[in-house]
């Protein structure tokens, strides 16, 4: 009976390393061996000879226009597409198990809750990269149903989870974005050639939001796929959301259909279109763009300046307090919550607004939504909002915009300093000194460091002035040129009593920090370490208010007197020993940073 025949290929991938055998190509290569074995190769393996004949002919295919991949055989795509299916079951496996990954528990007297949102991100780099190889793969993995068996697989693993958990009452859980398009794509890549492909794909996501109550589909996803549909499919997709063959509620704001409606009538029906922005202005201030351009169109300056006053009202949700004015009060102060998208719209539309207000004559509102514009785009631009004001100010409009501007001043005071929810508003401060002195650093240099001597001499007489402004006073001493010798100085001190120094790309922070270098405000230090020698004991926390017994804070404080001024520790040690001498965990933490006790 003959042997096997040896692979002599095989025999090199068990004898050599990864590195070798590399090395052996290059050689082989550099000798021109393998283009004259192109035919043998093409012979044994097609994909692998148009593969190797792309890398010998330096072939480089742009993927997103900025980075380039190099060409890879199908049967290697392959092997990858698998390896994530692999890891995306290994994830979904976890799932349903109460002592898993995805089952957590805040405390160990709480029963534990499954994670959806751990869960999901979980899944979704591996998603990201499936998204990346549908196109090449799906003709080849010949499973249709393949993701929407995925979504089954993830509601009977969370449907698996003991009934105790509660997971049926609980929120279902949203898959993330990549997931989501993974979904879709794959659904359209096996009905994009049928004849009515939209409608098709339409009615199969239906399904599956009917289908399934324990898992979902991003919204924001949702629309950005339709959204990017081939035209014919779009408008066959709001042909039929037109009917009333569905069960989808389109007059509800907040659910993906009626944006992805809003969408399809931007491009199809531009009279339905302005129809809804009016219809759902109140719920959506960004439906008030289109209504107001449809008015500049249209040169109806009063009937755009009527639309604007209604977007305001929708993006600050004024519902009972009455419209908002551009030169009432500064907008960044009214709108309360951070935004994490959009600032840039509102700016312009202030901008939009202070063009309008002059085509209707009125200079003060003009100049209002101007510097608000500017003002709301990057408020921490403290340049370009001085110079902005510097440009505009002319005596017809100063009345107006003063206020906003010593409003946008506090602003960037409070943004300054640490505030509590109980503390009065900022006033008045260094940092407004600071910005009233760069309209015109000559001659109000001298002003801004009386104002700060001054202040700082009050801060060293008044210890209650000291406890009300402790922090403006830390914030200063970080920003003065020369701080970071302190860290060597006073290295508790620098980390426990004062705030980190501006990164680079903090507006606010650099702004400051330059600011006071061209005072020369350097030798204000050494004034500023006097008051914190005087009075440092005085904000150090009471050890009664600590939680459960953890005193390492109270211990870095007592340090940082220590390293300032041991005559008040002193006084410190004395008093903690009558009052809390039984608390020993105390003394320990003390001890623990080398504090004499």
């Amino acid at each position: 009976m003959k042997g096997k025949k040896i692979r002599v290929g095989q025999l090199l991938m068990k004898s050599l390393t990864a590195e070798q055998i590399a090395c052996m190509l290059d050689v082989v290569v550099s000798a021109g061996g393998l283009k004259g074995l192109m035919d043998d190769l093409t012979e044994a393996d097609p994909d692998m000879a148009a593969t190797v004949g792309n890398i010998l002919k330096g072939n480089r295919t742009a993927v997103d226009g900025k980075t380039e991949s190099r060409p890879v055989s199908h049967k290697r795509t392959m092997e990858h597409w698998n390896s994530l299916w692999r890891h995306w079951h290994e994830i979904v496996a976890e799932v349903g198990d109460e002592e898993g990954k995805y089952a957590v528990q805040d405390h160990h007297w709480e029963e534990p809750y499954f994670d959806g949102s751990f869960f999901a991100s979980d899944l979704e780099p591996i998603a990201q990269d499936m998204l990346g190889l549908i196109d090449d793969i799906y003709h080849s993995v010949e499973d249709p149903e393949l993701f929407v068996e995925a979504i089954a697989d993830i509601e009977e693993s969370i449907a698996s989870y003991p009934e105790w958990m509660g997971v049926e009452y609980g929120e279902p859980s949203e898959l993330e974005k990549n997931a989501t398009l993974c979904i879709l794509k794959w659904l359209w890549s096996s009905i994009q050639h049928e004849p009515h492909p939209g409608i098709t794909l339409i009615e199969k996501v239906f399904e599956i939001e009917e289908t399934y109550e324990l898992v979902y589909l991003n919204r924001n996803a949702l629309v950005e796929f339709f959204a990017k549909l081939p035209a014919d499919a779009c408008r066959e997709i709001y042909t039929h959301l037109q009917g009333e063959t569905h069960a989808i509620d389109l007059s509800n704001v907040y659910s993906p259909w009626h944006k992805i409606n809003h969408n399809y009538e931007s491009r199809f029906d531009s009279t339905k279109y302005l129809e809804t922005c009016r219809q759902y202005l109140g719920h959506n201030w960004r439906y008030g763009r289109p209504l107001v351009d449809d008015a500049l169109n249209r040169k109806e300056f009063q009937e755009a300046e009527r639309w604007l006053e209604s977007t305001f009202s929708s993006f600050l949700a004024r519902k009972k307090q009455g419209k908002w004015y551009p030169e009432v009060s500064l907008l960044i102060g009214q709108h309360g919550h951070y935004m994490a998208e959009g600032r840039e719209e509102i700016a312009d539309l202030l901008r939009i607004w202070s063009e309008v207000s002059l085509k209707l004559g009125d200079l003060q509102r003009g100049a209002a939504a101007q510097i608000q514009s500017v003002i709301f785009r990057l408020p921490a631009d403290c340049e370009a909002v001085i110079k902005e004001y510097k440009q505009m100010i002319r005596p017809k409009i100063k009345k107006t915009i003063d206020p906003l501007f010593e409003q946008w001043k506090t602003e960037m005071a409070e943004r300054s300093f640490s505030r509590y929810m109980d503390a009065p508003p900022v006033s008045d401060s260094w940092v407004h000194w600071l910005i009233e002195t760069s309209l015109d650093p000559q001659k109000k240099k001298e002003w801004f460091m009386r104002k700060i001597n001054a202040w700082l001499s009050e801060l060293k007489k008044d210890k209650k002035i000291f406890q009300k402004q402790w922090r403006r006073l830390a914030r200063l001493t970080s920003d003065l040129p020369g701080s970071k010798t302190l860290e060597k100085q006073y290295p508790v001190f620098y980390e426990t009593a004062l705030p980190e120094e501006a990164s680079p790309d903090d507006l606010l922070g650099n702004f400051r920090s330059n600011g006071l270098k061209k005072m020369k405000a350097g030798p204000c230090l050494s004034g500023v370490m006097d008051v914190w020698r005087e009075h440092l004991h005085m904000i150090v926390p009471d050890p009664a208010n600590s939680y459960k017994s953890d005193y390492t804070d109270h211990a870095s404080w007592c340090k940082a007197v220590f390293e300032l001024n041991q005559k008040s520790y002193s006084a410190i040690l004395s008093r903690w020993r009558k009052k809390h001498n039984r608390r020993r965990n105390l003394w320990r933490d003390m001890k623990a940073i080398s504090l004499p006790v």
